[in-house]
């Protein structure tokens, strides 16, 4: 059975809850162009891994990862979206999320993004004085607690941002059961710190003078606030991080077009 379109874009299953069965992309990402050595030197400057990562291994491992997907008929399709390689290595599995975030994560956004463009800004916006640090932790159906496990050791991995593109968030979170298994590749709900590595490694994947693009959730991570949501935006020339409420209503959460999840796809390196 076809899972994805030929666009990358997961079919919707019973359930779903999409702004449209057939998605206008009107808010869309262009494919970047991969630059291996450049995405490493990112991730080495930001301390995303050591030192000993060539570039040559990097982008082996990454294209074997890919390959891998194109030999699986079901997510043969993923592949047709827009897909971005990083390296990440989580310091401690017991450190708080929203810490993390806060501290190294964000930081490393700012500086990578206003290297890249330096006329634009990078800001972080808490609604309704949220907070990051002690609020943050991992919804129990993404396949996230395996991500950062393994990544204590380093991963690498492909981030895909348009897979669940106009799914409402609970309906990202729920994707992950109905997906089969991959062999010998590991596949979670896109969250914090894979959306962040590959955004560091590849700066310019919000910023289009063609079109708009959309917002990318972290929707493997779950605020203690839960009408909450962690997310990455462009305004403008500009990049933004926000904690924001999806609720549309008291009991209504968010259906947007412009809204989208992704999926990650990793292994250890």
């Amino acid at each position: 059975m076809k899972l994805f379109s030929d666009y990358g874009r997961r079919l919707p299953s019973d359930g779903d809850r999409i702004f449209g069965d057939k998605p206008s992309f009107y808010y869309k990402l262009n494919q970047p162009d991969i630059d291996y050595n450049s995405i490493l030197e990112r991730a080495k400057k930001y301390n995303l891994c050591g030192d000993d990562l060539s570039t040559v291994d990097f982008k082996s491992k990454a294209n074997s990862l890919l390959n891998k997907l194109k030999q699986n008929d079901n997510f043969s399709s993923l592949i047709n979206g827009t897909h971005i390689p990083f390296i990440y290595r989580h310091s401690d599995k017991k450190s708080d999320l929203g810490k993390n975030l806060e501290e190294k994560i964000l930081p490393a956004l700012k500086d990578s993004f206003t290297n890249k463009f330096p006329d634009a800004h990078f800001k972080a916006v808490l609604q309704s004085n949220s907070e990051l640090n002690g609020n943050i932790k991992i919804h129990p159906d993404s396949g996230y607690d395996k991500f950062l496990d393994d990544s204590l050791s380093g991963v690498i991995g492909w981030y895909f941002p348009q897979a669940f593109q106009e799914f409402d968030i609970d309906s990202q979170r729920s994707q992950i059961a109905k997906l089969p298994e991959l062999n010998n590749i590991n596949i979670c709900l896109s969250g914090g710190m894979d959306i962040s590595a590959a955004v560091i490694g590849v700066p310019e994947l919000l910023i289009s003078k063609d079109h708009y693009t959309p917002i990318l959730c972290m929707s493997a991570f779950v605020h203690s606030d839960e009408r909450l949501i962690l997310l990455l935006k462009s305004y403008g020339p500009h990049m933004e991080f926000w904690c924001m409420t999806q609720m549309l209503s008291k009991n209504t959460t968010q259906v947007s077009e412009q809204w989208t999840g992704g999926l990650t796809i990793f292994s250890k390196f």
